[in-house]
């Protein structure tokens, strides 16, 4: 990639990096998306599209226990509850193509897989640790309030493990935690710059499944735009 694309990209990411004359430019990390971020917003449901979501709708307050196979298996909890918002129903229903009774199904495996993954109560020293040297960094908002997460590999400090994909997910929940109301997405950006002192710091196949399968599965329709540098440009969706 030309140095030309590559400062086209980084100016597309942090275009929130700008702020208004008045008030001058902003310093990274932006803590807050700027007074002119508009969140894109959904096209409002069809009469098809409504009838879709109260089905799913009735289908989820039915819902009182969640299933496990690893004796994780019990009633909703309070944090369950509230992650089964609106909002979550229909980007499932987005994911399955409005099709309610698999996105009731996907919704039950992300309960489950939330569950027994213990998303809720990773230790802290794990990310910690794997974040000494900023591998993952939360840079601040773009204009349309997306919340900024860039990965840069290279700078990589643990030799392969679970807990570099527990280190992800947790960022991932974090970036959520902070999604401005009316923001669904982020936008990602991965630098591809390689190691100054490790010969290699790309994912082992079966790590980069094991992450593709938890984006795909449990985080659909999240992502709002995706930047890679220093590297071939690729189209992600999850």
């Amino acid at each position: 990639m030309s140095t030309p694309d590559v400062a086209a990209l980084t100016t597309a990411l942090a275009e929130t990096a700008v702020q208004e004359k008045s008030t001058g430019p902003l310093k990274l990390p932006v803590s807050a998306p700027t007074a002119s971020s508009k969140p894109k917003e959904h096209e409002p449901l069809t009469e098809e599209q409504q009838k879709k979501y109260d089905l799913l709708l009735e289908q989820i307050k039915a819902l009182t226990e969640v299933p496990s196979t690893k004796d994780k298996a019990g009633p909703l909890t309070d944090s369950e509850k509230q992650w089964l918002s609106r909002e979550c129903l229909l980007r499932y229903l987005r994911a399955t193509k409005w099709q309610e009774k698999d996105a009731e199904k996907r919704i039950v495996k992300t309960l489950t897989w939330r569950r027994e993954y213990g998303v809720e109560t990773i230790p802290l020293e794990n990310p910690s640790l794997e974040n000494e040297t900023g591998k993952q960094i939360i840079l601040g908002y773009d204009k349309e309030g997306r919340v900024c997460h860039y990965l840069n590999p290279g700078r990589q400090n643990t030799q392969a493990s679970p807990r570099q994909v527990q280190h992800l997910v947790y960022m991932l929940e974090r970036v959520i935690d902070i999604m401005p109301a009316g923001v669904e997405t982020l936008s990602l950006m991965i630098d591809f710059k390689p190691s100054k002192t490790r010969a290699s710091t790309h994912p082992s196949i079966g790590m980069a499944r094991e992450v593709l399968d938890i984006l795909q599965n449990h985080y659909p329709e999240r992502l709002g735009r995706a930047l890679i540098i220093n590297g071939m440009f690729s189209s992600v969706t999850f």
